[in-house]
């Protein structure tokens, strides 16, 4: 080994020095044969191996290259054939971006050739052309789309010019073409494998045809996506933006709203198509044509998820959509946006403790009771499973377990919203979550029911705050509550007798909560709802609009009217709890008949019904408020004991020593109903006869 180390630096040495030699004859000039041969001559006795000379030759860079067939010569040998492949591929890989520089400058050449061609037509002529051009592209389509599928990338282009007609024209021929061409499914990518693959020409054709429908679908999107974002409304302050502007940005809003209601919801890409109706929903505009596609996208988002009962997957991406802008205005939105989700039908037979039940109750097998599989079976079995799930995926079916999945993270996301607007909106400082407050009761009163245990406490503590905001206010100004005022309380009671009692029903709620704060200011509000005209109206009443009122308020979606939250308010307390007891009766029945005075007919007949199911329950406790003779009280009625500063109790009243006397009042009653309800009242609340 020292030898061979030896050796090696030996001829090392050896070929510094010639190299420096070499240099020095160089340097100056002086170098003939005779000098190189004594050299060489040198080196030759120096050197002990005549592979040594191979060290001093030049080496080549190692360039990527491909081996060919090999090549028998005529002497019978074979030789090897190897070609450079690098300066190809770089070719290919400049040509690339040429390519797309010539389309587009093909595109602007032909373009401008048009325009010379139609430079002599009158504006009627060219506008004829064009649509005939339009029509002849879209019959093609209709006719024989895998055939003319070039005609498709020819029309969607048109709706790229820079001519507003041809490109509004475009845009609007589309929209049948789109309808009858893509599918009501998916169109999967394909893979690497599958690309490589060899197949035949009719499966080659259709892939090809897919593709390029696929491609155009998404510049398609993407085109009226960019036009929808100009409107009347941000425009105002922008006088770069035209008219045509704007009116090519309300036709893309209205084709986006259009495809969406077809079985376009279904084919890819379905997010961003959504996308482009629910940003036109930011803000409501105040310009009349602004204001038509502002409706038209409501109508259209809430068509969605009317018809998406089955699925879900639609209602998924439409709430997470809607949620997440809402989140990024930070509830600057109208409260038709967020009355949209009570449109939700995925939700109503949902219950989310059945399906934890169901998990929880479902055995677990013993390692004992399991059945024996082979290894052959189970890939069997898993190869099974995979072309399942690949058929669910090609008729767009969907389990059960991906549907309860679907409804649970839209409860979730959904509930969540809720209390962060209850949670902003019930803050000192006033905001624009305050705005949305009436919106959010209406949908916790119909989807509060299905809320966690970890989200109730939340949800109460708001609500009793919202309620008691209200009242305060309500106490320094004076007056009388109006109509939203009185709505929103009888929300907040509504909804949290709801949640309380889903819970209870469960047996998911492991203590007793008061909510006698709530009944106390049902009891508080009584009054001033009898003098509210709009008792028994909502907004899908048919009358005519106060001409003297200035509020252009949207109103609520819930058709619930006032009265009839009432009703369920006192049907939560006295039938469907344990908070109702005799003496909350009797407090409650006093009170009643001073507003069934005042409120139209059907409200005083409900409360009437209302009064007897309550006296059909307590009894004896309570036929003393219709005769005195066996009622043995001291002291009298306090009427107002609704005090500035002091809440209400119920206890100060002294409700035992009170007397129904409007009884007789309402048995004069106009309405003959009321009539005959006063007098059977009046005929049950007699004593039994002893004898």
């Amino acid at each position: 080994m020292a030898k061979r180390k030896n050796s090696a630096k030996e001829i090392e040495k050896r070929k510094k020095l010639k190299q420096e030699q070499q240099d020095k004859l160089l340097s100056a000039g002086v170098f003939n044969k005779k000098q190189s041969l004594e050299t060489d001559q040198d080196d030759e006795h120096a050197w002990e191996n005549e592979e040594q000379d191979y060290e001093l030759r030049p080496r080549n860079v190692a360039k990527a290259v491909v081996e060919g067939l090999p090549i028998k010569t005529s002497d019978g040998k074979i030789e090897r054939v190897v070609r450079e492949v690098v300066a190809e591929v770089e070719e290919e890989e400049e040509v690339e971006p040429e390519d797309d520089k010539a389309e587009i400058d093909s595109q602007t050449q032909i373009e401008d050739e048009e325009e010379d061609e139609d430079s002599h037509l009158s504006p009627r002529e060219r506008l004829n052309k064009i649509k005939e051009e339009i029509a002849d592209l879209a019959s093609k389509l209709i006719e024989d789309p895998e055939e003319n599928i070039a005609c498709l990338t020819r029309l969607r282009k048109m709706s790229e010019s820079k001519n507003v007609i041809t490109s509004q024209l475009s845009i609007m021929s589309l929209i049948p073409v789109f309808k009858s061409l893509a599918p009501s499914y998916k169109i999967r990518p394909l893979t690497d494998t599958e690309k490589r693959e060899k197949v035949s020409k009719d499966i080659m054709k259709l892939r090809n045809f897919e593709q390029s429908l696929l491609s155009n679908y998404v510049q398609y999107i993407d085109n009226l996506s960019k036009l929808a974002k100009v409107s009347y409304s941000n425009s105002l302050n922008n006088s770069k933006i035209s008219p045509q502007q704007i009116k090519l940005g309300s036709i893309a809003s209205k084709a986006a709203c259009e495809l969406c209601l077809s079985s376009l919801r279904h084919f890819n890409h379905r997010a961003e198509l959504f996308s482009i109706i629910i940003r036109r929903l930011n803000r409501k505009p105040s310009h009349e044509d602004d204001l038509q596609i502002f409706t038209k996208c409501l109508r259209g988002l809430e068509t969605l998820l009317k018809d998406d009962e089955e699925n879900g997957d639609i209602s998924f991406d439409i709430t997470k959509l809607l949620i997440r802008s809402i989140k990024d205005k930070k509830f600057r939105v109208d409260e038709s946006v967020l009355n949209i989700f009570l449109s939700l039908k995925i939700l109503e037979d949902y219950n989310p403790y059945e399906s934890e039940n169901q998990a929880s109750q479902k055995p677990k097998l013993k390692k004992k009771d399991r059945v024996h599989i082979s290894k052959k079976e189970r890939k069997a079995r898993k190869e099974r499973k995979e072309i399942e799930e690949e058929l669910q995926k090609a008729q767009h079916s969907i389990t059960v377990e991906e549907r309860e999945k679907y409804q649970s993270q839209i409860l979730k996301d959904l509930l969540t919203l809720y209390l962060e607007i209850l949670k902003s909106g019930s803050s000192t400082t006033p905001n624009d979550a305050t705005l949305l407050m009436a919106s959010v009761l209406e949908g916790l009163s119909k989807f509060g029911q299905m809320a966690n245990f970890d989200l109730l406490g939340d949800f109460l503590e708001v609500l009793r705050e919202i309620m008691t905001d209200i009242i305060d206010d309500h106490r320094e100004e004076g007056g009388q509550y109006d109509g939203k005022q009185i709505r929103t309380i009888l929300l907040c009671i509504v909804t949290s007798f709801s949640l309380v009692l889903n819970h209870q029903s469960n047996g998911r709620l492991p203590m007793t909560i008061d909510l006698s704060k709530f009944i106390s200011n049902l009891y508080l509000i009584l009054a001033d709802l009898s003098l509210d005209c709009d008792v028994e109206f909502s907004h899908k009443s048919l009358r005519l609009m106060d001409p003297l009122s200035n509020s252009n308020e949207k109103p609520s979606v819930n058709v619930s009217t006032k009265s009839e939250l009432l009703l369920r308010c006192l049907d939560f307390i006295f039938f469907r709890s344990r908070n109702g007891s005799s003496f909350r009766a009797n407090s409650f029945i006093k009170r009643l008949y001073m507003v069934l005075l005042h409120t139209p007919e059907k409200t005083s007949l409900a409360g009437l019904k209302f009064v007897g199911k309550l006296l059909s329950r307590y009894d004896e406790n309570l036929k003393y408020l219709w005769n005195t003779d066996e009622s043995i009280v001291e002291g009298s009625y306090i009427l107002g004991i609704e005090q500035p500063h002091i809440d209400v109790e119920l206890e100060r009243c002294n409700s035992g020593a009170a007397t129904l006397w409007e009884n007789v009042l309402l048995e004069n009653h106009y309405c003959p109903v009321v009539r005959d309800g006063a007098r059977s009242l009046m005929k049950n609340s007699k004593p039994n006869d002893r004898r």
